[in-house]
């Protein structure tokens, strides 16, 4: 995929299926694109593209904080496939939110643990997702981004609620992509998933329940969603 195209994904209807506005709104470039997407996400076997970001610098100290009881019992965090719209070399941002935007804001939080539930400090996320009109971007990287793990591991992120789609009939719930690595650990690629479509969940054939995110409301500002990711030593 050539750097720098806007790279649009089909809206859906309530029943899952593009409008024909829709369709003529991509043109046939984005149609091109869209049957480059289907491809991708039609194959699990797709290899996942490394990080490009220098992990070698110090990390920050390690903050004195307790495992968390749900990392306890928890192995590392499931995979799940790039997908064809992953674009290396973003802008290191928390904030994704474009000034004009219309959509939903959310606060995504969490942190980079290991097996061993200890904080990751000065691991890479890398984040990507549609925007509140269900397209990828990577002309001026809206929605997309990456940062550096805190001393405890964290992360923090200010966005909108990702909008699902279609792509020539496969349902894609609202979802993000993360790519996640420390110094010393695999590569984890995989998508987080939110708790309020159920409906959308049943139609993704790559929805995992195991990658939903504890989703939850602020008495004021927007709403915030919690996933821990744990690594594997490398």
């Amino acid at each position: 995929m050539k750097e720098g195209a806007r790279i649009s994904t089909i809206p859906t209807r309530d029943d899952g299926r593009p409008t024909r506005r829709d369709v003529l709104a991509a043109g046939l470039g984005g149609l091109g694109l869209t049957a480059l997407g289907v491809a991708g996400l039609a194959s699990k076997q797709l290899v996942p593209q490394p990080l490009v970001y220098d992990l070698s610098a110090p990390a920050p100290p390690v903050a004195a904080l307790a495992p968390t009881p749900a990392c306890a019992d928890q192995p590392a965090t499931d995979r799940a496939e790039e997908g064809p719209f992953y674009a290396p070399n973003t802008p290191l941002k928390r904030d994704f939110r474009r000034p004009a935007h219309h959509g939903r804001e959310l606060v995504l939080r969490g942190r980079v643990l290991d097996v061993r539930c200890r904080p990751i400090p000065g691991a890479v996320i890398d984040l990507w997702q549609t925007d509140e009109d269900a397209l990828y971007d990577n002309v001026d990287y809206g929605y997309r981004g990456h940062q550096f793990t805190g001393p405890g591991g964290e992360f923090d992120v200010s966005t909108v609620f990702p909008k699902g789609y279609a792509i020539l009939g496969m349902v894609r719930s609202p979802h993000i992509h993360v790519k996640a690595q420390g110094a010393k650990t695999k590569l984890l690629t995989t998508q987080i998933f939110f708790p309020e479509d159920a409906e959308g969940h049943a139609r993704d054939p790559l929805f995992n329940p195991r990658l939903v995110v504890d989703l939850r409301q602020t008495a004021s500002g927007p709403p915030v969603a919690t996933f821990d990711f744990v690594l594997e030593d490398a």
